[in-house]
């Protein structure tokens, strides 16, 4: 018996043919990839406080600096002393010009006078309330490199918080683009599935009629029940793909909100464009890698964390020399002992004679320091040349998998309406019609699949090549 020809037509309720994308209206304005991305950058709380680390690096320049600058201070105070100072001291008072000439007439009569006379004396000095006020300086004349290696170390570390923040922000632009890819891609899989749920629910329904008032002629069995049970499976099967499917772009939406850092309630409409029209553009690994050796911000702060354990290797080194500095001090309005506006100025210096071995012990820790980040920076630009490798290798994967599934869905197409015909003729049997249907399913799917881990891939591609 002849089927039923209306299964001609329902294969032609999809809207926009196999490549279609939802037209579904939001209430916010749409935004396209790059609004996206600048709505992120400006939202997201972490490049603030990465700029707050700049900060903090502008002013341990500053702190490392002043150490070429004098150190004044002032000090002003109240010492009470429980009693001046007592000198005790004898003396010996030399008599003789005076006792002399009497001892010539004394000693006829067998008398002498001393010729000496000794005295002993107590004195009190110091006062017993002192109220000093004194001002004390301080300056480097030369530390044979200390400062100098300070201030270039803190120099590294600001340029390190610099490239924190720029890495920081390519993270955020990889992390929205992952997101604007992810969302598009769960709407135009969840166009997909409500234009596979409306063929299936068509079938079904034209199945169920089929087998209702199905009457077989000779050599032709009709449409059986389990056509009937085979259609309504297949379209339980593609309601609950499209409740997932739903569910996912729930979820994306959810995921990219977070990721530009708003929450609101009201939906996140983005641009008309589908997947499949974004460029796919494929860069030579070689110059990818020579991008990264200038633009990875993790190749580049191992870079200054070399220079900053050279720093401090040399540093540690000047541990052994000498350091000269200017020392001064006024004291007044006088010293304990009364002596007005006392003051000092001298030139002084501190030389290292034994510390117990601590010196070599720095110069051991900064030299091994120094080794271990040389070797991580060359770990680090092999893993990033495989990195490279392999995303090359991925992209051109994904490329010619793109390629073949375009034919694939052509195919899947055609033999789609072949399998409808023939079913709307009595030539082919269901079996063959479902089948086709999935096949077609499936080819779509795959294909955006594939659009979409290729635009994710080559996002990451840019990332670590530092040109997102």
């Amino acid at each position: 018996m002849k089927k039923f020809f209306i299964l001609l037509v329902i294969f032609g309720i999809s809207v926009s043919g196999p490549y279609a994308f939802s037209q579904e209206k939001a209430a916010s304005p749409p935004l396209t990839l790059e609004e996206c991305i600048q709505l992120a950058l400006k939202n997201r709380p972490e490049l603030e406080m990465a700029t707050l680390d700049i900060l903090n690096a502008e002013y341990q320049i500053k702190e490392a600096t002043s150490y070429y600058y004098p150190r004044l201070n002032l000090n002003a105070g109240y010492t009470r002393f429980n009693r001046p100072e007592k000198f005790s001291f004898d003396m010996d008072i030399d008599v003789s010009k005076i006792t002399e000439p009497t001892n010539v007439v004394l000693s006829q009569i067998g008398l002498t006078l001393p010729s000496s006379i000794q005295q002993s004396f107590e004195v009190e000095i110091g006062k017993k309330n002192w109220f000093p006020v004194s001002l004390d300086l301080n300056q480097p004349l030369y530390t044979f490199g200390r400062i100098k290696e300070g201030v270039n170390q803190v120099r590294i570390g600001h340029s390190i918080a610099v490239n924190q923040k720029q890495k920081k922000r390519e993270e955020i632009i990889f992390e929205v683009k992952k997101g604007y890819y992810r969302f598009i891609l769960a709407k135009e899989i969840q166009q997909l599935m409500k234009e596979a749920e409306a063929r299936a629910s068509v079938v079904a329904k034209m199945v169920k009629i089929a087998y209702e008032t199905s009457i077989p002629e000779k050599e032709d069995k009709g449409t059986t029940r389990i056509d009937y049970l085979k259609a309504e499976n297949f379209y339980s099967e593609m309601k609950a793909r499209l409740s997932e499917a739903s569910k996912n772009v729930k979820l994306a939406e959810l995921a990219l909100k977070m990721t530009m850092g708003i929450i609101t309630e009201q939906p996140l409409s983005l641009s008309e464009v589908s997947i499949q029209s974004i460029p796919m553009t494929l860069v030579p690994p070689g110059t990818v890698k020579g991008k990264i050796r200038e633009g990875n911000i993790d190749l580049k702060n191992l870079n200054l964390g070399v220079q900053l354990f050279d720093s401090k290797r040399r540093a540690a080194k000047i541990e052994y020399l000498p350091k000269i500095g200017l020392q001064g001090q006024y004291l007044g309005p006088e010293d304990r002992y009364g002596t007005p506006n006392v003051w000092y100025l001298g030139i002084g210096i501190t030389m290292p004679l034994f510390d117990g071995f601590l010196t070599k012990a720095k110069v051991g820790q900064a030299e091994a320091q120094f080794r271990k980040a040389n070797s991580q920076k060359v770990l680090l630009e092999l893993a990033l040349s495989v990195q490279v490798d392999h995303l090359h290798s991925t992209l051109t994967e994904l490329r010619e998998r793109v390629n073949i599934l375009q034919g694939a869905i052509k195919d899947a197409l055609e033999r789609t309406q072949l399998a409808a015909d023939g079913y709307a003729a009595g030539i082919t049997e269901y079996d063959e019609l479902l089948l086709a249907q999935k096949t077609e399913l499936e080819m779509r799917s795959a294909y955006l699949q594939s659009l979409y881990l290729y635009q994710t891939t080559e996002s990451e591609m840019e990332f670590i090549s530092g040109d997102i």
